[in-house]
């Protein structure tokens, strides 16, 4: 897949949620971001992170669980990946850890030259910003693409949510389509040198 074939192909992304709350804020982003795709952009939610056992190499080595298996091949297919997600004293949710390790193994790496997008909201005034950091770091050294700023941190979440988890705010979902769009733009540039084997 090529920038040359333009702005409306097909784009296809998985996606996941770092919180395994039902009602989870990050997960009504989440829906929210599959609400405002822009046209020609689908998002399909990998929902089976609780299903992983803590990364053992033991396991690994008699058996790859199929759920991690799963989600490697979901992210081998996929032309962009997005996480969505809470931070958590200050860090990394561990059950998000964990899939990214599950994930990481192998040659070559279903993260290499990956287009990765990262959104998250919190109640607090810094938003997601220290876990969107660790992201970064973490997914770069295994040869993703994280999108460079601005970010996507959506702070004090309880004024741009009403009662039913629906974003209230018609700035931000503007600011979620345009965010996915850039997604796109840098995944249409990264997918002809992807490895998808």
């Amino acid at each position: 897949m090529g920038l040359s074939e333009g702005p409306n192909k097909s784009f296809h992304i998985v996606a996941v949620v770092g919180s395994l709350r039902k009602a989870s804020y990050n997960r009504a982003l989440m829906m929210e971001a599959i609400a405002a795709a822009p046209e020609g952009v689908t998002i399909e939610v990998f929902d089976q992170l609780a299903d992983m056992p803590l990364f053992n190499q033991d396991i690994e080595e008699i058996e790859t669980p199929d759920s991690a298996l799963a989600f490697k091949e979901v992210i081998r297919k996929a032309d962009g990946f997005l996480v969505v997600t809470p931070e958590y004293n200050s860090g990394l949710p561990a059950v998000l850890k964990n899939a990214i390790d599950w994930a990481s193994r192998g040659t070559p790496s279903v993260f290499k030259n990956l287009a990765v997008g990262i959104m998250g909201t919190s109640p607090g005034a810094l938003g997601t910003s220290k876990v969107q950091q660790q992201l970064k770091q973490s997914l770069s050294g295994l040869g993703a693409y994280p999108l460079a700023a601005p970010d996507f941190v959506l702070p004090l979440y309880k004024s741009k949510f009403d009662d039913e988890m629906k974003l209230n705010d018609s700035k931000t979902v503007t600011r979620i389509t345009n965010y996915l769009d850039r997604l796109r733009e840098l995944g249409l540039c990264l997918n002809a040198i992807r490895p998808r084997s």
